[in-house]
């Protein structure tokens, strides 16, 4: 059978807190995880390109939410190192931004703008169970980490698909790869 009917009644049993109503903070938080687990798998489907270094990425945020379910699994800070060695080896091909950007371009691209948007939410889903209980910090700190480096993969998968970014500049736009580089 794939139900119970145990949430039914709008309750869930988390290991780590008992039985929560299912708009707990905590709960909250499990689910933006999933949704963002959920994204980034879906990226990965759309730019297999990415795909390898997706995954791991998926595996990381899965370990989050045990842990936060009340199963320990050892995650810590070399998490965090090797997000930031990823978002390196990406920044180092993409051009220096002067302006923001409008989320969009490839469709892969335009998903991975999706997956980070729905990374901060889980960031500020977990800032909240951390400000209200004992979590690490390191989780917070891994997905804004992790926001960043779809934010420049995004980037990548447009650079390297040869679609213009859109600049955004106040209440204009403007078409083009970079700043300076079109009209």
């Amino acid at each position: 059978m794939w139900y119970t009917g145990a949430g039914d009644g709008g309750r869930t049993k988390v290991p780590s807190a008992g039985e929560l109503w299912k708009d707990d903070a905590l709960v909250q938080a499990l689910g933006d995880l999933d949704e963002l687990n959920s994204v980034l798998g879906l990226a990965a489907s759309i730019y297999p390109r990415l795909r390898s270094f997706l995954l791991p990425i998926q595996s990381e945020i899965l370990a989050i939410s045990s842990e936060l379910a009340g199963f320990p699994l050892g995650f810590g800070e070399d998490r965090v190192t090797r997000l930031e060695l990823t978002l390196k080896k990406f920044a180092d091909e993409v051009p220096e931004l002067k302006n923001f950007v409008l989320p969009g371009g490839n469709i892969g691209a335009s998903t991975l703008h999706l997956a980070r948007s729905v990374c901060r939410r889980a960031e500020r889903s977990l800032v909240r169970v951390t400000r209200e209980g004992s979590l690490q910090g390191v989780y917070v700190k891994y997905l804004n980490r992790l926001s960043s480096l779809l934010f420049v993969m995004a980037l990548w998968v447009n650079l390297k698909e040869g679609v213009d970014e859109v600049m955004w500049s106040g209440s204009s736009w403007k078409k083009g790869i970079r700043e300076d580089s079109r009209s």
